[in-house]
């Protein structure tokens, strides 16, 4: 199934704002990181069932509460550096980013019940990291199509007077921002004296595109996604531990990125810079509850679910265009008599755009286990699965869908997702009673369905920000050391390393009725390598 043109045009003339908040805007707020302590990163984060207390496996399965016999605080640095590797057509270009940040903060309570069946009662609470924001990316090299080109499809249907700054000053509020600097840059115009109907200036006048643009895209993100969590747990006769958990999370992402053209006309060059600024701050709640059996000694057998995250979010966006395509005139005939260069910035500068709305992420389910091997060697194994298709989910701030029909971003959830499957394996072996090693590795599916990832369907961006990635499967390879310096102090160490190779598209696909191309964008490889040494220090009383 291909999604068509004329859904473009539904989409923009469905939005009730300046600013629709699409699915890949869901999915990046919805999927997390491995995180967790060093101990348990070394091990691929493989820690629901794990033997013995520890923070991590309580925000995985929070019935590892109730393994708990004494009280602990704990807390975890975390050094990571992030490469990103952009190729387009054998250009390559690289970006790193290093931060340095605490990961989670924790304290755990004991109340012993004088209770051969519940000895003990456990209360909780910790800051954990979920996942963060940090990355920058480049790329650059000559492309197939101009984004003028995409605006034209995300132009036709709106009214010449909605789309000029002349005529409508408050097209900020009302209208789709892409066409709006598109259309007061003098990048599209009307086609063949069309009120609603615009073709592209950097073409000529059969439409052909006779200059090959060459792109540059800078992208920098930040933020973080933080829970805090309350949890309560205990143990029944040394063989069922129950626990549960209400969590708090907030959502601080900001990004900023500037897209640019060069057209080459002899000796002369048109050009045009597009920056976008996105600030999204959210807040929710989620609860968690889960079981660990321990049949015997040697075993462990765990299962876990997490709600959905409810979220509140707030985005905040601005966006500039300046443009100088005068020296085109006589190649790219369609530019209008009364061009000139300038910039275009929204609300005039005065003010950012804003937009409230809701956010559901998915539901997941963990099964662990885990298994004893003598007083040496421990093996522990995690299964997660992620409910993308069903429960992830975007609404107006009122619970109403932000679009009607194909263009509601959560019929097109239920298109282009799938369940996606996690799944973590790790190793300890204690060297001497004080020293031990450990070693683990993640694998985490992505979630979208073959025919979105291959890019045969459109894909439709917020606001003005037309780049978007498609990601792949991400891989983490861990290791790491564990020292017990005295009966109450501890401290672990932990390397891990993370690739992911994902698409990068500086603007979507579009198709026709007929499911043919009209704007084909450049697949541009986009590779994450990520190095991270955590330090994770431990007191328990």
């Amino acid at each position: 199934m291909k999604r068509k043109y004329l859904l473009a045009l539904a989409f923009s003339l469905s939005l009730g704002a300046s600013y629709a908040q699409g699915e890949m805007d869901a999915y990046k707020f919805s999927r997390n990181d491995l995180t967790g302590t060093a101990r348990s990163l070394s091990m691929g984060g493989a820690f629901g069932s794990y033997v013995g207390g520890d923070i991590s496996a309580i925000a995985i399965n929070p019935a590892a509460i109730g393994e708990y016999n004494r009280s602990e605080v704990v807390t975890t640095l975390n050094f990571m550096n992030t490469r990103m590797e952009s190729n387009l057509g054998g250009n390559t270009q690289t970006e790193n980013k290093f931060k340095v940040r605490f990961d989670n903060l924790a304290f755990v309570s004991t109340f012993p019940l004088q209770s051969d069946v519940a000895p003990f009662l456990n209360f909780g609470f910790s800051y954990n990291r979920l996942k963060t924001f940090d990355r920058q990316y480049s790329m650059g090299g000559n492309t197939r199509n101009s984004l003028s080109d995409y605006m034209v499809t995300r132009a036709d249907g709106w009214q010449t007077s909605d789309l000029s700054l002349n005529s409508n000053p408050q097209a900020w509020r009302n209208t789709d921002w892409l066409p709006v600097l598109g259309f007061n840059s003098g990048l599209i115009t009307n086609r063949n004296n069309s009120t609603d109907r615009y073709v592209s200036t950097t073409r000529n006048s059969g439409g052909n595109r006779i200059l090959t643009p060459y792109s540059q895209l800078f992208n920098q993100e930040r933020g973080s996604i933080n829970t805090y969590d309350f949890n309560l747990g205990t143990t029944f006769s040394d063989m069922v531990s129950f626990g549960f958990t209400v969590s708090m999370t907030d959502i601080n992402y900001r990004m900023y990125s500037i897209y640019s053209e060069d057209f080459a006309n002899g000796n002369n060059q048109g050009f045009f810079d597009l920056e976008n600024w996105l600030r999204t701050d959210g807040t929710g709640w989620q609860v968690k509850t889960g079981l660990v059996f321990k049949p015997i000694h040697q075993l462990r057998i765990g299962v876990a679910y997490h709600s959905p995250t409810w979220y509140h979010m707030t985005d905040y966006y601005a966006a500039d265009i300046q443009h100088d395509i005068s020296a085109l005139r006589g190649t790219a005939t369609n530019i209008p008599t009364d061009y000139q260069p300038g910039r275009v910035e929204s609300f005039d500068g005065n003010g950012d755009g804003i937009t409230d709305y809701r956010l559901r992420t998915p539901d997941k389910w963990s099964f662990n286990i885990t298994g004893v091997i003598g007083q040496r060697a421990i093996i522990s194994a995690d299964y997660e699965l992620t409910n993308y298709r069903n429960n992830m989910r975007l609404h107006d701030n009122n619970g109403r869908a932000l679009a009607s029909g194909d263009a509601d971003p959560n019929n097109l959830i239920e298109q282009d997702f799938r369940n996606s499957s996690t799944l973590r394996i790790g190793a300890e072996i204690r060297i001497t009673p004080l020293f031990s090693g450990r070693v683990g590795y993640s694998w985490v599916q992505s979630p979208l369905v073959a025919e979105f990832r291959n890019n045969d369907f459109e894909v439709f961006t917020v606001g003005s920000v037309p780049h978007y990635t498609l990601d792949g499967d991400t891989h983490y390879i861990t290791y790491g050391l564990g020292y017990r310096l005295t009966s109450h102090f501890y401290t672990d160490v932990a390397f891990v390393m993370t690739s992911q190779k994902d698409d990068l598209y500086t603007f979507s696909r579009v198709l026709d009725n007929s499911g043919n191309d009209i704007v084909t964008p450049d697949r541009i490889s986009l590779k994450t390598n990520r190095f991270q040494g955590l330090l994770t220090l431990g007191y328990r009383f």
